[in-house]
């Protein structure tokens, strides 16, 4: 969901109001819906995906951009072009299986002046040479790099799954409060090739990918954090499903998830519908965070029983220069009644997300 995370900058208090806030199933319009929705103050396109290269070595990898408005509405009269009223922050990190490493880069600024952009049409989000669009025919392009991490990539997906509305039509809570709701959309599998970067390799890589735009105000209430699971199984299946977290640790109503079956049509998950355990820990050496570990998710009604652990223990990125927030999100291995792969993200663990989005 993130994917998915608490952004940046908060908006003065006495504009906060003037925010849209989702409020009902969405009127979803595309290619228009794939673009950027300046209207409302949150907003990102999140990927994810599992590759291999050419010796069948393992890599995951996360492109995020996220888009936080600063002031509601269009500029005054006479006010200066340079005056930020929307943020872009990028978070771009792949891990390499084998080696147990993490490599992650991060950018911010403020929209406008050539260097930071976000369409409304259609997909196509800009932040210095880092870039992700959707061209005609729906593939996604994704071009990110970091000379100082060795990490970047090029890669092209294609989505071999239907679009899913989660929530109600597309409508997504994630709180007891007016306004803590969210558009969802998901595409659960997109086929992605193209290349890596990595310590100064270059890699021809393939594999799958996972995409999540989300947009809205005001979204999470009171919660500390969440626990997101995205997941393709191996018969055909994908499970998406989200834990809010209260301070004492229990787990929020408003917590959700969807299992979309092998031709798309999509069963909705309530809380009391599914089940997350944590079963090990994994203590941060930098933050002292203590995030979930192995995990044991059980949706009944879908006949699922599974395990769900990470494919590298040290996944934690501090990404404080751009969103001003530390997480965990890696990819994952699924076992059990059927296994797959996927990606996690644990936040709220290092600091509380609480009224911060």
């Amino acid at each position: 969901m993130p994917r998915a995370l608490a952004l940046l900058l908060a908006a003065p208090a006495l504009a906060a109001a003037v925010w849209q806030t989702v409020s009902a199933p969405p009127a979803l319009r595309f290619p228009r819906d794939h673009g950027a929705h300046p209207a409302f103050q949150t907003e990102w396109w999140y990927v994810t995906g599992q590759l291999a290269d050419a010796g069948g070595r393992r890599y995951g990898v996360q492109l995020t951009f996220f888009r936080q408005g600063i002031e509601p509405g269009p500029p005054a009269p006479g006010e200066s072009a340079l005056r930020a009223r929307q943020v872009l922050a990028a978070n771009l990190a792949v891990a390499d299986i084998a080696a147990g490493r993490m490599r992650f880069a991060e950018r911010v600024r403020r929209v406008g002046g050539g260097l930071a952009a976000a369409a409304e049409g259609d997909l196509d989000v800009v932040l210095d040479d880092w870039a992700m669009r959707r061209a005609p025919d729906g593939t996604l392009a994704l071009a990110a790099g970091d000379r100082d991490a060795e990490v970047g990539l090029r890669l092209e997906l294609a989505p071999s799954k239907l679009l899913v509305l989660q929530g109600d039509a597309g409508l997504s809570r994630k709180g007891p409060g007016v306004g803590n709701v969210s558009v969802y959309l998901t595409y659960p599998r997109l086929a992605a090739r193209g290349t890596l970067e990595v310590g100064g390799r270059t890699l021809a890589v393939q594999g799958e990918a996972w995409f999540d735009h989300e947009w809205g105000t005001s979204q999470l209430g009171s919660v500390v954090g969440w626990d997101w699971l995205g997941l393709r199984l191996a018969d055909g299946r994908d499970l998406m499903l989200y834990r809010l977290r209260r301070a004492d640790g229990s787990t929020a109503p408003e917590s959700a998830g969807t299992v979309v079956a092998r031709d798309g049509s999509t069963r909705r998950l309530e809380a009391g519908d599914f089940t997350f355990v944590p079963l090990t820990w994994w203590t941060s050496p930098r933050t002292g965070a203590r995030y979930p570990a192995r995990v044991r998710v059980t949706v009944p009604a879908a006949g699922l029983d599974l395990e769900v652990r990470p494919e590298i223990a040290d996944a934690e990125l501090d990404a404080r220069r751009s969103t001003g927030t530390i997480y965990w999100e890696g990819p994952v291995v699924v076992a059990g009644t059927v296994p797959g792969e996927g990606y996690a993200e644990f936040t709220g663990y290092a600091t509380s997300l609480a009224r911060r989005f």
